[in-house]
């Protein structure tokens, strides 16, 4: 029963989290210890299948739970405060690169090494060639391709769903989704979703474990170029001091955990 109210708890902080930009579902669960253990369950599904199955149902569902107790709260500070959030979802994003680069760790000899940030920055790029207006209009049809692309960024640590969404247009549409309960839609992207995690957590994380360095230089790029398209422009001048305020807290609380997660992958 501990571990039972331990992995929900788990499970519910993750899914909050997960709300915003620049915090990654991965990099909170090696936060809370729990990272390791659901990436063997993913993998090794099949083996132990019960309670690997149970294990992951237990922390989806508590993710679930996280997500629709806290998307009211987050959609109404963003429709409230657009440019003060904006401006604290990049500092959240931008808070997360000083940790990707010491996931890297690239020594004096190895700066060649910094050339994989540009297939990051050209993935990003890729990212603006979706039909924004389809995936803003809650189109149903793209949500399969756009679940994959959320997967990567659920297993990869560094890189949060939130994120993800916001460079693809879909931040507001999803969280509009889960408080009207728009079954369909809600239903659709996470089958998508499980579907892709089911695919790729094998490859990503024998990418992690094989080429770390070119790994997390990716994630990097892709990380820093992103920023560019969820940039709001320069906000009205009564917002100017919150939302540079907002930035700056972002970045050092980002910053802060991402050294908390350091720590916990070391203590690991």
């Amino acid at each position: 029963m501990k571990s039972l109210g331990k992995n929900t708890l788990c499970g519910m902080a993750i899914g909050a989290a997960m709300l915003i930009p620049g915090v990654s579902g991965g990099t909170t669960a090696i936060i809370l210890g729990i990272y390791d253990r659901l990436i063997r369950a993913v993998s090794d599904l099949t083996k132990h299948f019960k309670s690997n199955f149970f294990f992951l149902m237990q922390t989806a569902v508590a993710g679930l739970i996280g997500v629709l107790v806290f998307s009211k709260a987050v959609l109404w500070l963003t429709d409230r405060f657009y440019f003060p959030m904006r401006y604290f979802f990049i500092g959240a994003i931008l808070g997360s690169v000083p940790l990707m680069l010491k996931k890297a760790d690239i020594k004096g000899s190895n700066l060649w090494q910094t050339v994989f940030i540009l297939p990051g920055v050209l993935m990003a790029v890729g990212l603006n060639f979706l039909p924004r207006s389809e995936l803003t209009s809650g189109n149903i049809w793209l949500l399969p391709v756009c679940g994959l692309v959320i997967a990567a960024a659920l297993v990869l640590p560094g890189i949060s769903t939130s994120h993800i969404l916001l460079v693809l247009g879909m931040y507001e549409t999803v969280l509009q989704a889960i408080v009207a309960v728009n079954w369909l839609y809600i239903g659709i992207l996470g089958i998508s979703v499980t579907a892709g995690i089911l695919l790729c957590t094998k490859f990503l994380e024998k990418a992690m474990n094989h080429f770390p360095v070119q790994t997390f230089l990716m994630i990097t790029g892709f990380v820093m170029a992103s920023v560019y398209d969820i940039f709001p422009g320069v906000p009205a001048s009564w917002e100017i001091l919150p939302s540079c305020v907002m930035l700056a807290g972002a970045f050092v609380l980002v910053w802060i955990l991402s050294c908390g997660e350091h720590a916990a992958a070391c203590a690991g």
